[in-house]
């Protein structure tokens, strides 16, 4: 006689967080996006997450004037240094990234001649904390950054990579034109809510899709300026 099937797994996770969880940066759910080969247990990541403390602009990707409007700053700028830190909680140590970007412009704001961005997340020695979704940096990439309440959110950037962009010379044409988070030229302005494919999907659609199709920095930063110009109040997204 055949065993009966076992009944199907509940996940503890919810479709996606609501309020009173709404600072979470990230829709949800997420396919445990953390690595803690150490020290790190899934209390002490639960409780950094869910911390009374800890507060975010946005958990859905946001339009173009959403990201604008929502940002306190943005600026384009060089990365400069990239440092992981230890930190204490109730719960245990944790590690955060500062990231140092020189300044070459700020479109929104008034930032000094540098900024330095604190995300969660990091490698110090042998201990590793990882959020998949939360960008990473290195030294000498120009980028243009969309930020808000920097040091009290698990990561500071509008709709995490949402709010990163790469700026990337064409050898070709020696033209200056953006890439989204995934390196993946950014054509359109439509196409700023879109997910952002993985490094194996983004690698792909690199090499197809053409750098000339892709949006110029000067039109980009036109287009922030041009949007600032124009804002209105959005509403609360949820």
């Amino acid at each position: 006689m055949p065993l009966p099937a076992p009944p199907p797994r509940r996940s503890v996770f919810p479709a996606r967080l609501r309020p009173p969880f709404s600072f979470f940066p990230l829709p949800l759910p997420f396919p445990f996006p953390f690595t803690f080969p150490l020290t790190f247990t899934f209390p002490l990541l639960l409780a950094l997450l869910l911390a009374p403390a800890a507060r975010a602009t946005s958990v859905l990707a946001p339009t173009f004037p959403e990201l604008v409007a929502e940002s306190d700053t943005i600026v384009r700028g060089t990365v400069t240094a990239v440092r992981a830190e230890e930190f204490n909680s109730p719960q245990g140590r944790g590690v955060h990234t500062f990231v140092t970007l020189r300044v070459e412009r700020a479109l929104k704001g008034t930032p000094g001649d540098t900024i330095t961005l604190r995300l969660l997340g990091g490698t110090v020695g042998p201990r590793t904390l990882r959020v998949v979704g939360l960008p990473t940096f290195a030294v000498g990439q120009r980028q243009l950054v969309f930020f808000a309440h920097n040091g009290q959110t698990l990561c500071p950037l509008i709709g995490a990579g949402h709010g990163r962009y790469h700026i990337v010379t064409d050898p070709a044409t020696l033209r200056d034109y953006i890439a989204r988070d995934n390196t993946v030229p950014l054509a359109s302005l439509d196409e700023i809510p879109l997910p952002l494919a993985g490094p194996a999907i983004a690698a792909v659609t690199t090499r197809v899709k053409s750098a000339s199709a892709a949006l110029t920095l000067a039109a980009f930063e036109t287009q922030i300026t041009d949007t600032l110009g124009r804002a209105t109040p959005l509403p609360q997204r949820p």
